[in-house]
């Protein structure tokens, strides 16, 4: 039984080295079924992550499709920004998906990375707010336009809470207009 399951899972593995985008496929799948604890932001083992990397790129090197180009780079990207000191060649990454596909959301999703890794990797809020007010400019009225809207806020005001305190702060300070 043992060597029958240790062959099923093999096999998977074996026809994914073949072909660079089943390979990157089987990892991204590996990833989600992951239950670490995925709520730390850097990854605690990065020993193996330029094979990770690696797999990615030439996932997007194999494919015709540009959404799936978009999606093994913005993978690529993610996977730099989980290692120390990678927050700026994920950018990088990020940016050249966001140039190349400038009329698609894959554009839109690469700059609302850079902006995510701007703040939180980075913790350079200014280029952040850049990184969404292009996003903006790019994309305006979509859906990515108006989340990409809130999170500057957020990024402006510090925090919701804090924007709506402003808020309260200015009307009660305000004087009544006389008719």
């Amino acid at each position: 039984m043992r060597i029958h399951w240790t062959w099923a899972l093999s096999l998977p593995l074996w026809i994914a080295c073949q072909n660079p985008e089943a390979e990157a496929e089987a990892l991204i799948e590996a990833m989600q079924s992951d239950t670490s604890d995925l709520a730390d932001a850097t990854m605690q083992d990065t020993s193996g992550w330029r094979e990770t990397y690696a797999v990615f790129e030439a996932a997007a090197e194999s494919v015709e499709s540009d959404s799936l180009w978009a999606r093994y780079r913005l993978i690529a990207g993610d996977v730099q920004s989980q290692v120390p000191g990678g927050a700026l060649f994920a950018i990088q990454t990020y940016l050249e998906v966001a140039d190349s596909l400038r009329q698609r959301k894959e554009g839109a999703l690469a700059l609302f990375s850079v902006a995510v890794t701007f703040d939180e990797k980075l913790g350079d809020r200014s280029r952040a707010v850049q990184a969404l007010s292009m996003l903006m400019d790019r994309y305006p009225g979509t859906q990515m336009a108006e989340t990409a809207r809130s999170y500057r806020d957020v990024l402006l005001f510090e925090n919701d809470e804090s924007l709506l305190d402003k808020i309260h702060s200015w009307q009660t300070n305000e004087e009544p207009q006389e008719p």
